[in-house]
């Protein structure tokens, strides 16, 4: 059977180093914004407000900045930008910029508009190969990324904030944008300041990768696909089906120091279903496993720490033979009993 629809979420991935943090930009004191309004105005004439959000909580934000200014007749308006990372994950930081256009003046500086909780993993499987200083007379950054999971990534690209000597922000960027990014694939990538920093900068910081969100499925290997829908505040690595498991294997670690919960929901195979979590190689018995006839809800607990983590059983398809046995035995038990009483068996 080969699954190819079937309701998913949507996957963010964000990969970037923690940024300077200088002030708090709101009440809420996990988002704190780098006290920046450093501006310069561009070979098109627009002026442009630069700086850098960072999240040091323990949830993912989805964050809109505001910036209030004024045209040339005295009228006042805000204007919204939101961040160059879609989602900014705990310890992680993106910037943003925003562009005036020609007599439009700030009235103030930019701060955070709304941040938004999103409870979607982050997967670490993008690798970026980089160095942060500027490179050559266009004092780009450049770089290679390398799809290291088992999902294409589509129109994928790096964004980072730019620095002068005196570690100011001066410019936000984004590079190239690649179409495809097949798993195992490399790609390079190169991100240019505007003309007008160019002879300033120095180094890049807060180099981060966004993407489309990608469909959340699973390749088993045999043209068949694991739809699937993961829901964690937690850092997600090696995330694949292992066909000798019949399982949904990943490396997990809650954001949370005290660990938290995850979800997953899984299409329901057959009635019987069988499906397990192993944690750690050993059976996790505090997770749950529920079953509504189209839908396997898994939840458990992830302790504090790394942890490896199997869903089995995704296909119907049991690791352990006893497993395998007793639903065999079971089945056959019925059969018997149903052809004693001359009725036929029939699974509800």
């Amino acid at each position: 059977m080969r699954l190819l629809t079937w309701a998913a979420l949507s996957i963010i991935l964000l990969s970037a180093a923690t940024c300077p943090i200088i002030a708090v930009a709101n009440a809420d004191d996990s988002i704190e914004l780098k006290n920046s309004d450093y501006s310069f105005v561009d070979a098109h004439g627009m002026k442009n407000v630069v700086g850098i959000v960072n999240n040091h909580g323990t949830r993912p934000l989805s964050v809109t900045m505001a910036l209030n200014v004024t045209d040339g007749s005295g009228h006042a308006s805000t204007l919204y930008e939101n961040l160059y990372g879609s989602v900014i994950h705990p310890t992680k930081g993106a910037p943003f910029k925003f562009q005036l256009a020609e007599g439009v003046v700030p009235a103030g500086k930019p701060y955070v508009a709304s941040a938004k909780q999103v409870d979607v993993p982050f997967y670490d499987t993008l690798l970026l190969n980089y160095t942060n200083m500027a490179v050559g007379e266009g004092r780009v950054l450049t770089g290679t990324m390398k799809n290291t999971g088992s999902t294409e990534l589509r129109n994928v690209f790096i964004y980072a904030s730019v620095h002068d000597e005196n570690l100011t922000d001066i410019d936000s960027v984004r590079s190239n944008v690649v179409p495809v990014l097949k798993p195992g694939e490399e790609a390079t990538f190169t991100a240019s300041p505007d003309p007008s920093v160019k002879a300033k900068v120095y180094y890049y910081s807060c180099a981060g990768v966004d993407f489309d969100a990608p469909v959340s499925t699973l390749p088993t290997g045999d043209g068949s696909f694991i739809p699937y829908d993961f829901t964690a505040i937690a850092k997600v690595g090696s995330l694949r089906y292992d066909n000798a498991t019949d399982s949904i294997a990943f490396d997990i670690t809650h954001y949370n120091p005290k660990g938290g919960p995850a979800s997953i929901k899984i299409p329901q195979m057959t009635q019987n279903q069988t499906v397990a979590v192993i944690m750690d190689g050993k059976p996790y018995d505090s997770a749950t496993v529920k079953a509504d006839g189209k839908t396997v809800y898994v939840d458990f607990f992830v302790p504090p720490g790394n942890h490896s983590v199997q869903i089995q059983g995704v296909r119907n398809a049991p690791e352990f033979p006893f497993a395998a046995l007793a639903l065999a035995a079971f089945v056959a038990a019925a059969i018997a009993a149903a052809r004693l009483n001359k009725a036929a068996f029939k699974i509800s």
